[in-house]
């Protein structure tokens, strides 16, 4: 049964006034800074809200959203932080990877990698690569970064922990996934986590010095002039130094 408050409003945000919300937010909780976040009603509150006002949303993060709801976080310190989102004082919003202490896998489209230190490199620059745990028991770390179609960066990760600028023209995180837009229907990026040993890349369309990598489902293409593709499908890249290096120097 869909709930509706009293005045007979459902919990379901169109598209539209979500984008709005989220790009005026930076992408991420106002106060906290971190990715994944909840849409809060604070003016009003959803009890007392006949529309889903773009201007009466904000984003908060789970911890922060649950401060709300038990009475401890007033609306007068959410409406400041969102008049001052910490997302856009920071210029991004980040979130932590879980990946466990056993050999990682990243599926990237057509290409599955599997305990390779140095993932993709153009021209012997690493675009993803992997250092082992630190200690027993650590997790082994991710690092990298990817980019839109034009070569501009639209999500890094240090250490397992990833950033999305605020400067993108979209970042949606939704379950498992994060999706990152540069334009109405141009996706840029999809992500999805398997926690705790798994990545998978199932969207791309990037540039990086000269060369093109996108990617959909299980096919993996590169190019060098942005007419010719190369492609890889069903493709395992297992205990390689570098799995794959492209050079167009």
């Amino acid at each position: 049964m869909t709930y509706r408050n009293k005045h007979g409003l459902t919990r379901t945000i169109r598209d539209a006034v979500k984008r709005e919300v989220r790009k005026r937010c930076g992408f991420g909780c106002v106060r906290c800074g971190l990715a994944f976040f909840d849409y809060e009603h604070f003016d009003p509150d959803f009890k007392d809200a006949k529309e889903h006002r773009a201007e009466g949303i904000t984003l908060l993060c789970m911890q922060c959203n649950q401060k709300r709801a038990r009475g401890t976080l007033s609306v007068e310190t959410v409406a400041a932080a969102n008049a001052a989102p910490k997302c856009l004082e920071q210029g991004f919003a980040s979130e932590s990877f879980d990946f466990g202490s056993d050999p990682m896998q990243v599926a990237f489209a057509g290409v599955t990698f599997t305990n390779c230190p140095t993932l993709i490199e153009v021209n012997g620059f690493p675009l993803l690569s992997v250092r082992g745990p630190e200690e027993p028991g650590a997790p082994y770390r991710l690092s990298g970064f990817f980019a839109d179609d034009t070569g501009d960066i639209t999500l890094k990760i240090e250490d397992n922990v990833w950033s999305a600028g605020a400067d993108n023209w979209d970042v949606e995180c939704e379950g498992p996934l994060i999706t990152i837009r540069n334009g109405p229907r141009l996706i840029s990026l999809v992500l999805r986590q398997e926690p705790p040993k798994r990545l998978v890349v199932e969207r791309i369309d990037m540039a990086f010095e000269g060369i093109r990598l996108r990617g959909k489902d299980d096919v993996l293409e590169v190019s060098f002039d942005g007419k010719s593709w190369c492609a890889w499908t069903g493709c395992n890249m297992v205990d390689c130094f570098v799995g794959m290096s492209f050079n167009n120097r």
